[in-house]
C-alpha cells in the first residue's frame, strides 16, 4: 500500500510531496468499457492497468476522458469504479465525450448522470465543479505546500464534445491567480485544443502522431489564459488513440497520453500503455511512456518541425 497525505476541505484535495523522491501520476486515457460482444477484452484492460500500477507505483491515478463507450451499461461502469478503488491509491478522472451517451439525452443529461456516477466512490477525488462554471468535473487537486498556496496544482477540466465554455476559462484563470506566484500547474482532459496541431506542424516534438488531431476549429482561449498566467507546465489529453507525442508551444509542454482500452480503434503494433508524469520541488516535471509489453521509456526526438512560421 502506498503511503499519501491525502487532506483538505469538500472542495479539494491536497497531497504532500514525497521527501526522498518525486510524486508520481499515471495517466490512463480511453478505456472505452463496453457491454457488447468486446466486453471479453475488458480484462485485457484490467490486466494493462493492474499491471501498470504494480511496475509503476503511482501516488495518483488520473483518466483523461472516455471511461466508457456509449454502449456501457451500469453494471460495467461500476466495475470499473470498483476496481480503480481496491488500489488504495486515490484516482482523479475527467470525461470524455462518450461517458454516458447511453445514460441520458445525447448532449449533457447523460454526461450528469455518468459524473455522479463517480461521486463518493472509494478514493475517487472526482468532484462537479461549481455549479456556475459549465461542465461536470472542473476541480483542482493540489500537491506540495499548502492547499492555498501548493507547489503544484493539477487542473481537471470537462472538455465537453471538444469545446471550453467561456465561464471555464475564466475559473481556470481566476482559480490559477488565487494560488499567487511561485507555483506551477498541470492541466488533464480529454479533447485536445487546437495548439495540438500547431505544435506538431511549428515545433519539434517526441512521440507518434498517427491520426489527424481531433480538436475543434473554434479556438475558446484555454491556452491563451494558460499563457498568459504564467504556471502552467503541462498539459495532458487523450481522444485521438494512436498519438502520443509531446511538443513545447510557448514554454507549455502538450501531451497526448498512451491508449489504454483495448473496445476500441487502435494500430497494429502500436502497443497500449500509459503515461507517467514525476513532479517534485522544482517547476518542471518528468514523464515516459509505460508499454503493456513492461518496457518504460523516455520519449525521444523522432521530427523536426514540417513548417516554418513566416515571421522566423
Amino acid at each position: 500500500m502506498f503511503e499519501f497525505n491525502l487532506k483538505g476541505s469538500d472542495s479539494m484535495a491536497h497531497f504532500d510531496l514525497p521527501e526522498n523522491r518525486k510524486f508520481r501520476i499515471c495517466q490512463f486515457t480511453d478505456i472505452h468499457l463496453e457491454a457488447d460482444e468486446r466486453f471479453a477484452l475488458a480484462d485485457k484492460t484490467y490486466a494493462l492497468i493492474r499491471q501498470t500500477i504494480r511496475d509503476t507505483k503511482p501516488d495518483l491515478i488520473t483518466i483523461s476522458g472516455d471511461l466508457a463507450w456509449g454502449g456501457a451499461d451500469r453494471e460495467s461502469i461500476d466495475t470499473l469504479v470498483e476496481e480503480l478503488g481496491a488500489f488504495d491509491i486515490p484516482w482523479a478522472p475527467v470525461l470524455g465525450n462518450h461517458d454516458g451517451e447511453r445514460l441520458g439525452d445525447k448532449e449533457e443529461g447523460g454526461r450528469k448522470i455518468f459524473a455522479e456516477f463517480l461521486l463518493n466512490r472509494r478514493n475517487c477525488l472526482f468532484e462537479m465543479g461549481p455549479e456556475s462554471v459549465d461542465g461536470w468535473g472542473n476541480y483542482v487537486i493540489t500537491v506540495g505546500g499548502t492547499p492555498e498556496k501548493p507547489a503544484w496544482a493539477l487542473f481537471m477540466l470537462d472538455s465537453h464534445r471538444g469545446s471550453f465554455a467561456r465561464n471555464q476559462v475564466n475559473w481556470y484563470a481566476d482559480t490559477s491567480a488565487s494560488f499567487g506566484p511561485g507555483h506551477s500547474e498541470l492541466a488533464f482532459f480529454h479533447v485536445p485544443i487546437p495548439e495540438y496541431t500547431e505544435v506538431w506542424d511549428y515545433e519539434p516534438c517526441k512521440g507518434f502522431n498517427q491520426e489527424r488531431v481531433c480538436a475543434t476549429d473554434l479556438n475558446d482561449g484555454l491556452f491563451s489564459a494558460m499563457v498568459r498566467g504564467g504556471a502552467m507546465r503541462g498539459v495532458f489529453v487523450g481522444h485521438d488513440h494512436i498519438n502520443d507525442y509531446e511538443g513545447t508551444l510557448h514554454g507549455i509542454r502538450l501531451c497526448y497520453g498512451r491508449g489504454s482500452g483495448y473496445q476500441c480503434y487502435g494500430l497494429e503494433g502500436f502497443a497500449h500503455g500509459a503515461r507517467i508524469i514525476d513532479i517534485g520541488a522544482e517547476p518542471d516535471f518528468d514523464t515516459s511512456i509505460y508499454l503493456e509489453t513492461g518496457e518504460q521509456y523516455e520519449q525521444k526526438f523522432l521530427r523536426k518541425p514540417k513548417l516554418r512560421r513566416k515571421w522566423a
